[in-house]
């Protein structure tokens, strides 16, 4: 059973997806008839499956808004802006009660309590004011049944034939005028019954197709003490002599809401002529005088399961009715603990080629020998099969903004604006690790947006901006990364109120001439914060330091870039995948280290580099007419101690996600190589300087540089991140 509640809940985040695109579809008005449909089958699917468990509340409350999204369909109600506001509220509780389900915990009762009584107070208004609870529908009680009396007004005479005796009654169900047959065999998976499907619904509307009988297989059905697997041992043959128009295609249409959770088989034949049947003799009057009729309240119909026909038929309104010939895509879920120790082991054999490709060359073979040749071909395949695996991880980052959806409505609320959402390129893919990270480093930035950044009302009235704001989450890739970035249309970065907070928590003095760059810099300090007060949102001292740091684990970097008036924008560029990156190799101080080539902007051999001399030691290197400070990495990692001459080093020219550029000195740079990522974080620490490490061809360990930390603010001078005995201590420890 753990294992169905699982797939229940993995279910419901797919459909929950679903939703949300739907919701935002309506908030942006471009929804359309199968936007509403597509919402109404995944509410009533987390019902269905919900039933399955006995989750009452989360049935209640689904089979509440699934009424209110029925009425939008049928055009009992029209979208406009409280609709579409208590969608989102009833997204976010039953998203809320997917969650608490999921970890068994309940909720509060007075929460969505308000939602709940609204959503049925829309359903009552777009129904004349008739009350539609589900569980009122099916509750009968005894007084339901009366026993009536049947008068069917003959004059009843003796026993020989007469006026008085019972005419012959037709057959209840006339047999179809075509003599072809359909033959329908069903399985049901377990999978289906876990999703809360039921085939008694599937044949149902398949009999609204013509004459249908229904055989029950049950050889397979194993004793109750007996059972060990999950249920699903029934199997079904189903008869059809269809009514006139009704083809193969229109049958398959009934299962094709349950494809891929069944076995199925139609056959068409084509049968003899049957005689036709006697009229069957009368029965007694005084047995049908004393039959008791039952009458009860009328069942609710479940328009979404009771015919999946229907359903299909909306789906595909528009179009010639033809099946699409296209296959389906085809999934399956695997632990993500199970493609994380594959990508592991992929990693080991890109390493292991590597130093199998590095021995080789040090033999005496020839180098179109068929070993050579081999070599090569191991090399491509370990290429592709490294991609391969990394694109298995790949996920789009829909869902991370979706989630984020529901904190700018959060936030909104709590600071008394008003603003939406607008998400561009939410397909782009990323790495499901960097996904999940990044969490909380964009609701911290959503947060500040909304309390920070976004005007009231009355002030963006005044400014002549629409009363709503507007904050815009896009993603792309870009140079072999993922760029998010996320901006509003606010007031912008209040520069003058961040440098007074500044001066007075001591970070800057008054004599300091900062840029606007620096100023913006100022808000990812630690305990920075512009709020006067503390409320819900901000004015804590924790936000956009933790955002950083969050992102610089990634492997990341952020930048801020704000105009007053118009808004900021926060972007952060993130590698694609934390398994592998492009970097380059070089040498400092006899020791291999990797620099990325993302940050990379060019290279100087010795003796090619305009170079300056400064008081101080420091050195600087002219570049299409600006100065760039050197920073010998030998020296700012503690590798040796400063040099006197760079004439004989190599530099390497870097960009941060600043803006800000420097030159790295090198003893020598060996080669571009694409290398395995391994943490040291989780083996060791953090190093300052230092991102992470790699394992060479030649099996050593090389450092691979962060270089964001390797650029120098203004007036601050080379780095000196770290003492030579405490980096010794770590290329020993590696």
């Amino acid at each position: 059973m753990s294992d169905l509640r699982d797939m229940f809940f993995e279910e419901c985040d797919d459909l929950l997806e679903v939703l949300s695109t739907g919701l935002d579809d309506l908030q942006n008005e471009t929804s359309d008839a199968e936007t509403i449909n597509a919402m109404f089958r995944s509410v009533h699917s987390i019902k269905g499956g919900a039933g399955a468990f006995g989750l009452d509340r989360l049935i209640k409350f689904a089979h509440a808004f699934e009424n209110v999204l029925d009425d939008l369909r049928s055009n009992k109600l029209d979208v406009d802006p409280t609709i579409t506001a208590l969608m989102f509220s009833g997204f976010d509780h039953l998203s809320d009660l997917v969650d608490a389900a999921r970890e068994d915990n309940d909720l509060p009762d007075s929460d969505g309590a308000a939602v709940l009584a609204e959503l049925k107070q829309t359903t009552q208004n777009a129904n004349g004011g008739a009350a539609d609870d589900e569980d009122d529908a099916n509750e009968v009680s005894e007084d339901d049944f009366v026993a009536l009396t049947l008068d069917i007004g003959l004059d009843l005479g003796g026993e020989d034939d007469g006026p008085g005796d019972l005419p012959g009654l037709p057959p209840l169900m006339p047999a179809a005028d075509s003599a072809t047959h359909y033959v329908v065999t069903f399985k049901a998976e377990p999978v289906l019954y876990a999703r809360g499907h039921d085939p008694a619904l599937l044949f149902r509307a398949l009999g609204e197709m013509g004459d249908l009988t229904v055989e029950a297989d049950r050889t397979s059905v194993a004793p109750l003490e007996n059972l060990q697997e999950p249920p699903a041992a029934i199997s079904w043959t189903l008869t059809l002599r269809p009514d006139d128009g009704i083809d193969e295609s229109a049958i398959r249409e009934i299962f094709e809401f349950v494809e891929g959770q069944c076995s199925l088989t139609i056959s068409e034949t084509v049968a003899a002529e049957e005689p036709e049947a006697p009229e069957p003799a009368p029965a007694p009057v005084e047995e049908i005088a004393a039959a008791p009729v039952k009458t009860a309240p009328k069942p609710k119909a479940k328009a979404p399961v009771a015919s999946p026909k229907a359903e299909k038929q909306e789906a595909k309104s528009g179009d010639s009715g033809k099946k699409s010939s296209e296959p389906r895509n085809s999934t399956i879920r695997v632990d993500l603990n199970r493609v994380d120790r594959l990508i592991n082991l992929v990693g080991e054999l890109v390493i292991s080629e590597a130093m199998l490709r590095q021995s080789m060359n040090e033999l005496p073979v020839s180098a179109n020998s068929a070993v050579s040749e081999a070599i090569g071909q191991l090399k491509t395949l370990s290429g592709v099969l490294q991609e391969s695996v990394m694109a298995i991880r790949a996920q789009p980052v829909r869902g991370l903004f979706q989630r984020m959806s529901r904190i700018v409505r959060e936030s909104s609320r709590q600071a008394g604006k008003t603003s939406r959402l607008v998400m561009v390129g939410e397909a782009t893919e990323v790495d499901k690790t960097v996904t999940e990270r990044l969490v909380e480093p964009l609701t911290h930035m959503i947060r500040n947006s909304v309390d920070h950044g976004l005007e009231t009302a009355e002030d963006r009235l005044a400014a002549g901006k629409p009363e709503m704001g507007t904050i815009k989450l896009e993603a792309a890739h870009r140079s072999g990364r993922v760029v998010i970035s996320l901006s509003d249309d606010g007031a912008g970065v209040n520069r003058v109120k961040v440098r007074q907070k500044a001066e007075e928590k001591g970070l800057v003095r008054p004599e300091d001439d900062l840029t606007d760059s620096d100023i913006d810099n100022l808000l990812f300090r630690p305990g920075f914060s512009t709020a006067d007060e503390i409320s819900q949102l901000s004015g804590r001292g924790v936000g956009m330091d933790v955002v950083r740091s969050e992102i610089q684990a990634l492997g990341g970097r952020i930048n801020l870039q704000s105009e007053p008036g118009k808004g900021t924008t926060i972007t952060i560029s993130l590698p694609l995948t934390l398994a592998v990156m492009e970097g380059m190799l070089i040498e400092v101080a006899g020791e291999s280290l990797v620099v990325p080539t993302v940050a990379l902007r060019e290279t100087l051999q010795p003796g090619q580099a305009n170079i300056h001399d400064f008081c101080d030691g420091d050195r600087g290197l002219s570049v299409n007419d600006s100065m760039l400070p050197i920073v010998d990495l030998g020296e700012a990692l503690g590798f040796r101690t400063p040099l006197d001459d760079f004439n004989n080093q190599s530099l390497l020219l870097i960009e941060g996600e600043s803006g800000r550029r420097s030159a790295l000195a090198v003893d020598g740079i060996v080669e571009q190589r694409e290398v395995v990522i391994k943490g040291l974080e989780q083996n060791y620490q953090s190093i300052p300087g230092i991102a992470a490490a790699t394992i060479l061809g030649n099996g050593k360990i090389a450092l691979i540089v962060d270089t964001d930390q390797m650029i120098p603010s203004p007036g601050n001078g080379n780095p000196g991140l770290r003492k030579g005995s405490e980096l010794a201590e770590v290329n020993s420890y590696v």
